[in-house]
Parts: C-alpha cells; structure tokens; sequence
C-alpha cells in the first residue's frame, strides 16, 4: 500500500511539473538559467522587419553598442560623398582596446551590404544578425564560441546616399545603384587585369584604408537582383574576352577550391540557393548548386572581391539574395529565415585551414612578410604582431615566407578536415647574403600543431573613429610597416661609433674580402640609429660590383672628401656621383 501511494505522488507531481512547464511554454514565458538572466535576460525582438533610413540605421546600432558594451562596439571608416558615416559594429568577446584580452591569432571576417543602393535586403538582414548574435550569446553554445573566437564586422551600408534616393518596390533599374556622382561604387576599384582611369570615390578609399588598417581574412559582400554565390576572379585577362562570344569563360583563381567551397557554404546552407533555379522574372540563368565564377557569370573591372583578394590578402565572395532588389518589407522576415543559417555558417568558415606566428631570433615579432602558398602565386603580409592566417582545405602544402634582411623560409605543412593547423615561423637574419631559397622541411613534431583555438593574448591598439568615445580604439592588427622595426641582428644602417664600423668592417671583409671605405675623422659621430635597415643584400652587392668594376683602373680609389654616413643608400648615392664627376 504504501509503495503504491509514494508511486502516485511521484506520478502527479511529475504531471503538475509538465503542466507548469507546457503553460509557461505556450504563453512565452520558458525563462533562460539564471547565469544567463543575470546579464542579459531575455526580450521581445527590438528590430521591426522593415526598412529603416539611415538615422535609424544608427540608431539601432548605437543602442546595441550602448546595451552590449561587452559585446560590441560602434565605429565608422569614413563618410559618403554627402557625409553620411560608414558605420561598422564589431561584435567580439571583449572588443574595445581598453580591455586586457586582445587575443593573438583571432581572425577579422566581415559582411558589407548596400554597396548598391537600390539593393537592401542585405542592409536589412545584417542588422538583423547583429540583433541575433548578441541577443542569443548567452544561451547558445555555438554562437557564443562563434562570438569569442572572432571579429565579426558588420557593415549595414556602403553607399547610404543611395539607398536614401532609391524606392521600396523598384526590383530592377538603376534608381539608387550608384553614389551621389553616379559612380557605380563595384566598378571603382584598382583591377588586377584593367587599368582604372575613373576618379576613386570617397566610399572606395573608406573602404580601401579599411583592408590597410585591419587584417582581414573572410568577408562577403551582400547584393540584390539574383539568387546566388559569386566568386573571383570578376574580371578576366582581356585575351581572354571577345565581342563575338555568346558566353563567357570562368576566370579561376589559384584559391579556386578555396572559393568554390565558400560559396556552396553559403548556398548549400541557404534555404532555396543552393537549387540554382532561374528567377522568377522570366530569366532563363540558372546556376548548378547555387554558386558561380564571376566572370563566367559575365565580366567585369573594379570589382570589390577582386580587390579584396588581390590586394587585401582576404577572400571575398559576392552574395545576390533576392531577385527582387527593393523587394516589400512584407517579404522580409521570409529573407531572413532563408539566409540566417548561411550568414552563420558562413562566419565560421574563417575557422579553417593555417594561421601562425612569425618571430625573429629574439622571439620579436616581424611584419610585413611576404607569404605565398606554394603553387599559389597570390601573397599575402603577416601583421605588425607577426600573425597571418589563409584559408586553405584540407591537403598538404608549402608555405613560403620572405622578409627584408632575413633568409628566405619554407616550410611543409598539412591541413586536416576539422581542424586548424597552427605553424610558427621563426626568420633567421640574412647579414646582407644573397640567399636562394632555402627549405628547411626537418622531422620536428614542434613545428606545426593541430588546435581548435589560440589563447594567447598581447594589447593592441589601432586608430579608427569609434562610437561613443573617440578615444576607445578597436582590436584591428594594423599591418602599417611603421609599426613595426625589422631587427635583422646587427645594425646595417649607420656607424654611430667606432666599434660598430669595426664590427661592420669585420663582417665585410670576412664576406667579400674587401675593406670599406675609410670613416673621415672630420665626420659627425652623433647619428641616430634607423628603426628600418634598407635592402641590405642589395646595397651592399652594388657596393661591391662597383668597387669590382673599377679596381682594374684604380685599385687605391677612396673617397677623399668629407660625407656624412647616415645610411649605405648615403654611402652609395655618394660614390656614385664621385664616379660621375671623374668621368
């Protein structure tokens, strides 16, 4: 009997647990933990699915950098041709510079929408995703793994004054395409394969300081008129183009797998894309698995993905969302669950193939160095912390690295499937050696590793202008050369005394078996010291050609009249106009 009462109790108390539950559930109020109630409680959706004019735009993204300082936070890269600003929201762990955790090795990956004016579903939707990932940070894992490990910079729009003139409902012509000078803003760029005549637009140079300030390594660019994912090259040689074809050939970039797997991310992760139907306009293209070469598309010159890949070390494809592109906000929220898992999935693809370190001798960082994915003749620059990260899939490939004053490196590595493979490079000085490439392939286990994330952590700092505070700057990894000093090991620049020429002497004779031109007495010795040493190897093998040239004619030539060493580009500048005189 009594087993009996304990088993009903148990069976009602269950039954009035679920009934609580399933009351609470049908009338919204399933609460989240209390962790996550704490710091940001769950609310009704703050973004109305419809259009919003520029002061709203800003509006609704301050109020997020405002309520999720933590989060995010509000900058601009310029201004339009009417002085709107181009704002950018960063959303990270901890985004402002003030904060300790800069993270070494996070990767920069960006969304910019509206670069036509006239397309603005695209506009719409990423304000829609900076609601999303700051709204579901605390109780969905992986955004919140998503959020930490990345910056994620969201440009709602690139060409404000356009969208200001275009009209909601207008789903082709050219109302609004363009920037208040009616430049197509997609075909100002510096082209790999055309030369540019056309004035660079303001929203262009915004755009192109931006790529030079922070590192980027993903980024899609968000247009409206098709359904599908674009990818360079967007222009090809122009051999390669005829008046007479009726279609056009694909223009491949050596990253070709690279880009095609990006856009069938997208497309394949896209509710409708990925089926590659014509438009419902009466167009007849259609587009197998929802992706497409751009230039097999149709051709074209300054194009912003061909740009970014060239010349912005970062891979950008192009994103047509809607084959109506003002379409009726009324069809917005069915954009928005069609695209919302590609936007997502699409971030996280920054998250593979190589990213490294790259340290001098001393364990200093080096910048600015070169770096090429063998068979694969598109470079790309470590930033000033000595980072570089490339997308590559899975596969075993050579990684080469040249730098000013250091031997040329390269080193073997493999990409797995899942994983990110982190290789650490360490520049050995050149001492003003002409050196062949070398490869430097040892057994080490220690020089590459599998992780699925880096914890290291140094400050940076950077300049752009932030909201609300001008002062607070973002985590960008500048890769300005300025910021940075190349410490090859010995100072090639000046001989600011004499056991520093001594040294210099010494080196040279034991290199080239030649001594130096003698130091006057009458010259200064109180010469700063250059943060930057030129191109050694090259300075001094023209040195030594000119001095082997002339030895036959005088082998007691020196230099007899007072100069003041500052640099071997002095010393040579020098000798040279003595040779001309004495002709």
């Amino acid at each position: 009997m009594r087993f009996t009462n304990v088993v009903m109790w148990s069976f009602f108390t269950a039954f009035f647990l679920l009934y609580l539950m399933a009351i609470r559930l049908v009338r919204g109020q399933f609460i989240l933990s209390s962790s996550s109630t704490t710091n940001h409680p769950q609310q009704q959706k703050f973004i109305d699915f419809n259009y919003h004019n520029h002061e709203s735009m800003e509006t609704i993204m301050r109020t997020f950098a405002q309520t999720y300082p933590k989060l995010c936070q509000l900058y601009s890269i310029g201004k339009s041709v009417q002085g709107r600003n181009l704002w950018v929201l960063l959303i990270t762990k901890n985004p402002s510079s003030s904060n300790d955790d800069d993270t070494l090795l996070k990767p920069n990956v960006k969304y910019v929408a509206n670069m036509h004016g006239n397309e603005a579903v695209g506009r719409e939707l990423l304000l829609h995703l900076i609601e999303y990932l700051l709204t579901n940070y605390e109780n969905d894992p992986y955004i919140r793994s998503l959020v930490d490990n990345t910056r994620i910079h969201l440009m709602p729009s690139m060409n404000p004054d356009g969208f200001e003139s275009s009209r909601e409902g207008q789903c082709i012509g050219g109302n609004g395409r363009f920037n208040m000078r009616g430049i197509d803003l997609n075909r100002n760029f510096p082209d790999k394969f055309t030369m540019r005549n056309e004035k660079e637009q303001e929203e262009v140079s915004a755009i192109r300081r931006w790529l030079e300030h922070i590192p980027f390594v993903l980024s899609a660019n968000l247009h409206g008129g098709a359904l599908v994912a674009s990818y360079p090259y967007d222009n090809t040689p122009v051999n390669m183009l005829s008046r007479w074809k009726l279609s056009y050939e694909p223009s491949l970039t050596p990253d070709n797998d690279v880009f095609k797997h990006l856009a069938e991310v997208y497309s394949f992760n896209h509710q409708t894309m990925y089926q590659g139907k014509p438009c419902p306009d009466g167009s007849s293209e259609s587009f197998p698995n929802g992706t497409t070469n751009g230039a097999k598309w149709y051709p074209f010159s300054g194009g912003m993905q061909d740009y970014n890949y060239v010349h912005g070390s970062c891979m950008e494809i192009t994103l047509e969302l809607s084959c109506c592109k003002y379409p009726p906000h009324s069809q917005l929220p069915e954009f928005w669950r069609q695209n919302k898992n590609a936007l997502i999935a699409y971030l996280n693809e920054v998250h593979r193939g190589l990213r490294g370190l790259i340290t001098d001798q001393h364990g200093q960082p080096v910048a600015n160095v070169q770096l090429k994915i063998k068979g694969r003749d598109i470079p790309f620059k470590s930033t000033k912390r000595g980072e570089f990260w490339r997308i590559l899939l899975p596969g075993n490939y050579q990684l080469q690295a040249k730098a000013i004053g250091y031997q040329t490196l390269e080193k073997s590595f493999q990409i797995n499937d899942g994983q990110i493979t982190y290789l650490n490079l360490e520049l050995k000085p050149s001492y003003g050696q002409q050196l062949p490439l070398t490869s430097n392939n040892d057994d080490n286990p220690n020089q590459f590793a599998h992780h699925n994330h880096n914890v290291l952590s140094l400050p940076s700092s950077s300049s752009l202008s932030f909201w609300p505070s001008s002062s607070s700057t973002v985590n960008d990894h500048s890769t300005s050369s300025s910021m940075t000093t190349l410490k090859p090991g010995i100072n090639f620049g000046l001989w600011s005394d004499w056991s520093s020429r001594n040294r210099l002497q010494q080196l040279a004779t034991d290199i080239f078996g030649k001594q130096l031109p003698k130091r006057n007495s009458q010259s200064s010795s109180s010469v700063s010291t250059l943060r930057q040493p030129s191109s050694i190897t090259n300075l001094i093998n023209q040195f030594t050609s000119n001095m082997n040239n002339n030895q036959n004619n005088n082998n007691n030539r020196r230099f007899t009249y007072v100069w003041h060493p500052r640099s071997w580009i002095d010393l040579i500048s020098n000798y040279n106009q003595q040779q001309q005189q004495q002709r």
